[in-house]
């Protein structure tokens, strides 16, 4: 088969996911050739790039399969249209939720610890400054608790914090808490948990009930000493509101992995103000990257032999012979 990432750059997924798929081929373009990629690809891989009806209209094109969990760059009403799978790959059980979990983990104690005047403190020889706060005996409101935020809260525990979590159901039997001393709550109970935090992590998928979930009236509820750090996708966080909360001292700093638009411009007003930032790379590390590609060259085999694949987000689809 011919499988294209939809982004160019990418050496070390590509080969190791040509480790595990050695017959077949495994290529890359830029964004704006995947119309034409798709017209010779069995398999495209958008990464964070957009995959719209020109190139769902392919005649060989069988399956989108995201290197990851997220879809929202795919028009997945055209595939199904079209007859094109569309597939994912839960942050959960490839070391993909564990890996963001850390990277919120880094930004808490990057923040905490003032982590950008540490470096001014280094370089006008100053010891002992600045003051950073402990984790120990604060509050965590994790927003989206799903795979990413369960491993996160596992990770909490042990920094003896107060852990909140806020889905869109709330606690289900179907999915304990492990054990883990936690507050979950249904999302009307947003608000509170936001008024109570110290730090906010959103880590929910994007779709149209959590684009701009944290907007002004969100950023308002934040105590003016919290820090909100985004692991989930940029535009889940009002661009103009966060921005506008920095600027007024509303919220004391943020924490961002992922941006309204990517890449994003690095001359930016937003980091003028107390921001630490990572370009996208919550999910790139070697275990994340390497279980991931075991999942999709599963997925590439069901396709081979016929069979749908697995978390198939349009399991109504009628593929193509």
């Amino acid at each position: 088969m011919r499988i294209y990432f939809c982004r160019q750059g990418l050496t070390y997924v590509c080969r190791i996911l040509q480790q595990e798929l050695p017959e077949d081929d495994i290529l890359d373009c830029p964004p704006d050739a995947v119309p034409e990629a798709a017209q010779q690809a069995d398999v495209l891989i958008p990464t964070v790039s957009p995959i719209g009806s020109a190139a769902l209209r392919s005649p060989r094109l069988k399956l989108v399969q995201q290197y990851g969990a997220g879809l929202d760059s795919v028009d997945i009403p055209a595939a199904t249209a079209a007859g094109v799978y569309v597939a994912n790959v839960p942050t959960a059980g490839t070391g993909n939720a564990e890996s963001v979990a850390e990277l919120a983990l880094f930004f808490m104690l990057g923040l905490a610890r003032k982590y950008r005047q540490t470096q001014e403190s280094i370089q006008n020889r100053v010891l002992g400054s600045p003051m950073g706060q402990a984790l120990k005996g604060k509050t965590v409101a994790i927003i989206g608790y799903g795979g990413i935020g369960r491993a996160l809260a596992q990770r909490l525990a042990d920094f003896e914090m107060h852990i909140l979590a806020v889905s869109r159901r709330g606690p289900t039997p179907d999915k304990p808490d492990n054990g883990i001393p936690l507050t979950h709550v249904a999302q009307d109970g947003f608000h509170a948990v936001l008024r109570a935090a110290d730090f906010v992590i959103t880590a929910p998928p994007l779709n149209d009930e959590t684009r701009g979930l944290m907007g002004q009236a969100e950023f308002a509820c934040m105590k003016p000493e919290a820090f909100v750090i985004n692991v989930a996708r940029g535009p889940v966080l009002d661009y103009a509101a966060l921005l506008t909360a920095l600027r007024e001292g509303r919220i004391a700093g943020a924490g961002l992995d992922v941006f309204w638009s990517e890449p994003f411009d690095p001359n930016d007003e937003i980091f003028q103000y107390n921001v630490l930032a990572t370009p996208h790379i919550g999910g790139a590390t070697d275990v994340s990257l390497q279980g991931i590609a075991k999942r999709v060259a599963e997925n590439v085999n069901r396709l081979r032999r016929g069979e749908m694949p697995l978390n198939c987000v349009n399991a109504e689809v009628k593929p193509k012979g």
